[in-house]
């Protein structure tokens, strides 16, 4: 949670209480939630409120962020190829439950009518940014990608599989869709012809 801009000591249970109440309004009441609303569900001051997030910009971000991206943790299983197959199988966990498929699909409705949700829909997705980024690197490190590998562009891979599917209400990919989602990521879908290189030993 943001650092206490009042000046006062940051209270943990506090700060757990304004963390649940954001998680159940945003399920409850999307992006109309309020920085009132927080505070009488918390149980604390509107200013209490306010002091953690001078906007309400800042609010849903970390409002989102709590439900979803922050829910996830980068493994590290010694494989490249298995630490994608985990985090892929919590995010697809997680945005298959209904009340998250349906806020996602609020949310790139917004994102998609309204330039100023758009920013906001950008500064949740750093999250699924920096998780990609770190497993690229790795990966780079291992000999599994390529130097100079996109992570943004794996990123975005996955993250258009999740809204395609959340956006015509196809179930998210499961155990064999995801392999072969990692394995289209790692090696290509097609065999190359005189590529010149082979990543794969590095797993």
């Amino acid at each position: 949670m943001p650092a206490n801009r009042g000046g006062r000591r940051p209270d943990p249970e506090v700060d757990e209480a304004i963390r649940q109440a954001m998680a159940e309004l945003l399920f409850e009441r999307g992006l109309d939630m309020t920085f009132d609303d927080v505070a009488a569900r918390a149980g604390v001051g509107r200013t209490t409120v306010f002091r953690r997030f001078p906007t309400k910009r800042e609010l849903l971000v970390e409002a989102f962020s709590q439900v979803s991206l922050k829910r996830f943790h980068l493994p590290d299983t010694g494989s490249v190829r298995d630490d994608l197959c985990e985090l892929l199988t919590v995010i697809m966990r997680e945005f298959g439950r209904p009340e998250l498929r349906m806020l996602l699909r609020q949310g790139l409705g917004e994102a998609c009518r309204d330039p100023d949700f758009t920013g906001l829909f950008r500064d949740v997705m750093k999250r699924r940014l920096e998780l990609i980024s770190s497993l690229v690197e790795r990966g780079i490190e291992r000999g599994t990608f390529p130097p100079g590998t996109d992570a943004r562009l794996i990123a975005d891979l996955i993250s258009g599989v999740i809204s395609i599917r959340v956006a015509d209400g196809s179930p998210l990919p499961g155990a064999e869709e995801i392999s072969a989602l990692v394995d289209g990521l790692l090696y290509g879908f097609a065999t190359s012809q005189g590529s010149g290189g082979d990543f794969r030993s590095g797993d």
